[in-house]
């Protein structure tokens, strides 16, 4: 049998506070050479007004993923022992020996990250949802179900519930993240455009679906512009490569194979895109004869925010690089490309013809 539910304490925030910086102590933050990238309070103890019983949910967002040998021994030093069960994709668990705190260790990047902040916060914002979670916790933990049995009727709740917690995040949030990283780049003296799902999402007019960051394309060119700008503004820069996450040292020029450039700031996160355009011409990473003239690789919303033509964004939704599932990439084309005007469809059409002549988006855009 499980142990009953305690009333909420606001004291959970003050242990979760306290723990979080002992963890980022032992394993580092991204910017700094270590694995964290972010680090919430999540789970029940995170919601005010939820009971739970109290041990405290934190959720690591790290990578490389799974944790290396000598981050768990690090862990370990901290009193913490691995749940089993939990050793792979999509999470790591470890509890502590106090039983005051368990960690719920993820892989950066994922939807299984953002899921867990969404529920948190969709709770945390609807009293009606809290309540109705509440009562099914109680009912639960009075029923005299063993502790698997818990674990996996709250799965199933929770699995039900995010689907409303999604809608609530669309209705909610609208396009105030692309807002403020537009406050953010108002300033910087180079080009550049909201790309990716975001990008899409403003030229429909409307958001289509939950975001799990914002995509900015910038020229290779203005690199170094770039990093001045966002370093000045307290962003820290961190850069795929090779496997891994690595900060940016000032000055230093990315050169291709790396392309990307990570900005983070008091858990804000912003995913930059280095492209080629030079001399008036767009060119394609990926295949570099396939081009567009700089005057239509830009469009702006009524408010002035530039983003990436929809039909570059789709063209790099068509291919897959990641060894992540990438069904959004589908949904997104769905959703857009019927939209297109006649001129840009065609564009899209050969572009996807040289660059994956097998493509089946290519028969649905003739």
């Amino acid at each position: 049998m499980i142990s009953l539910l305690s009333d909420h304490d606001h004291h959970w925030q003050e242990q979760f506070a306290q723990e979080r910086s002992r963890l980022l102590t032992a394993l580092g933050e991204l910017t700094e050479g270590g694995v964290v990238e972010n680090l919430q309070h999540i789970g029940s103890t995170s919601v005010p007004g939820l009971p739970a019983r109290p041990c405290i949910d934190v959720g690591l967002c790290v990578w490389p993923f799974p944790l290396e040998s000598h981050r768990q021994a690090a862990l370990e030093a901290l009193g913490y022992e691995r749940v089993p069960g939990y050793n792979g994709a999509p999470e790591q668990r470890c509890r502590h020996s106090t039983d005051d705190f368990q960690l719920c260790i993820v892989e950066a990047g994922t939807e299984f990250w953002t899921n867990h902040l969404i529920i948190r916060d969709y709770l945390r914002y609807n009293e009606d949802a809290r309540q109705t979670y509440s009562k099914q916790k109680q009912e639960w933990a009075e029923s005299g179900i063993d502790e698997a049995a818990y674990r996996e009727v709250k799965a199933q709740a929770l699995r039900r519930m995010l689907d409303a917690a999604q809608r609530w995040w669309v209705s909610h949030h609208a396009f105030a993240p692309v807002e403020a990283i537009a406050s953010e780049l108002k300033e910087f003296p180079c080009p550049w455009y909201i790309s990716g799902g975001w990008a899409l999402d403003l030229f429909l007019g409307r958001v289509t679906r939950v975001h799990h960051d914002v995509d900015v394309v910038v020229s290779r060119i203005d690199q170094l512009a770039l990093q001045e700008h966002m370093t000045a503004r307290g962003w820290k820069l961190i850069t795929p490569f090779e496997g891994r996450l690595e900060p940016w040292p000032p000055r230093m020029r990315l050169e291709l194979p790396r392309h990307q450039v990570h900005a983070l700031r008091d858990g804000a996160f912003i995913d930059f895109q280095m492209t080629d355009i030079e001399h008036g011409v767009w060119r394609y990473r990926r295949d570099p004869i396939v081009i567009r003239t700089t005057e239509r690789v830009r469009l702006r919303t009524a408010d002035g925010i530039p983003f990436l033509a929809p039909e570059l964004v789709v063209l790099f939704k068509s291919k897959n690089t990641s060894d992540k599932e990438r069904g959004k990439d589908q949904a997104d084309f769905d959703e857009v490309y019927t939209h297109l005007e006649p001129e840009c469809r065609a564009w899209l059409r050969w572009a996807l013809t040289a660059s994956d002549p097998t493509h089946p988006w290519i028969d649905r855009l003739s």
